[in-house]
């Protein structure tokens, strides 16, 4: 695939940016965190506009809500921010599970799916005594209640969801998979590995979109690129990027035709000056629509 195309969309140098989701007028504002920055950011694809507001705990994800107030994945949340800044505690883990974790983990990815039902799961901050602790949750469309829905979890990441809204594509970065479940109405069943990770040197799968032929962009840490899947997971374009952890990537703009993609220095030693920093690329295939949180 051509990378021609291919260039620096925003500066900010994030440690890991994460999550991008485009919303607003023409679908031009796009809004994106910086996770152990504490930080979400936004900008405006026409305007170049840009803001910035913190939070005082590790933020892993940012979801936009139909009222305008964002959900947010603080490490002991989540929490709904609205748009004066006023913050609202939502069900936590301890809520869903009943007691704190063994160890410690923070939210990671996390999406709405089609009916809106929050999806959100977790990571741990060290490598934990019991790698597969994690789990990933559902918030469902009211906003309160807070279920486990999948145990045995790495490292919870990517979301998406097929046009028809029956199928559910999943990623496990440290099983080395992209999964999917059939989805009904917030619940998960006949989990399957679709494609997984044969070599060191293709990376980890992270976050992922999908695109309006069911096309998945999935993002590769340390693989430096994105590959996109098709309906049978053959893999059809893959856009090299010039950085190693690249980390999510959301459609944008008016006929969602811009894939916006992030990326994470996550302190590395020797750090080059652009990773971090989030990327523009126009691919052939448009995007879709992100689904809000209704409540």
């Amino acid at each position: 695939m051509s990378t021609h195309d291919l260039k620096i969309w925003d500066d900010r140098a994030c440690h890991v940016g994460e999550g991008p989701v485009a919303i607003g007028k023409n679908n031009n504002e796009l809004l994106w965190v910086d996770i152990y920055g504490k930080s979400v950011h936004s900008r405006n694809l026409e305007t170049g506009a840009t803001s910035t507001y913190s939070m005082p705990e590790d933020t892993s994800f940012v979801i936009p809500c139909v009222d305008g107030s964002h959900l947010l994945g603080t490490a002991n949340g989540p929490v709904r921010r609205a748009s004066d800044g006023t913050i609202t505690a939502l069900p936590t883990r301890i809520d869903a599970d009943g007691s704190e974790a063994p160890f410690p983990v923070r939210w990671n990815d996390a999406k709405v799916a089609p009916d809106g039902h929050l999806f959100l799961g977790t990571m741990p901050y060290d490598w934990a005594p019991n790698p597969k602790a994690c789990g990933l949750y559902r918030l469902d469309k009211s906003g309160k209640k807070l279920t486990r829905v999948v145990d045995g979890i790495w490292l919870s990441n990517g979301l998406a969801w097929s046009k028809d809204g029956k199928t559910m594509f999943y990623i496990d970065t440290l099983a080395k998979s992209i999964d999917s479940f059939d989805y009904n109405d917030g619940e998960l069943t006949n989990r399957r590995v679709r494609w997984s990770v044969t070599q060191d040197s293709q990376g980890l799968p992270d976050g992922m979109c999908i695109d309006a032929e069911d096309g998945l962009w999935v993002a590769f840490w340390n693989g430096s690129c994105l590959r996109r899947f098709d309906k049978d997971f053959n893999i059809t374009d893959t856009l090299e990027m010039p950085v190693p952890m690249v980390t999510s990537a959301a459609f944008a703009g008016p006929n969602f035709e811009s894939l916006i993609i992030t990326s994470a220095h996550d302190g590395a030693p020797g750090a080059g000056a652009d990773w971090g920093k989030t990327y523009i690329y126009h691919p052939k295939v448009k995007g879709v629509a992100p689904v809000l949180f209704p409540n």
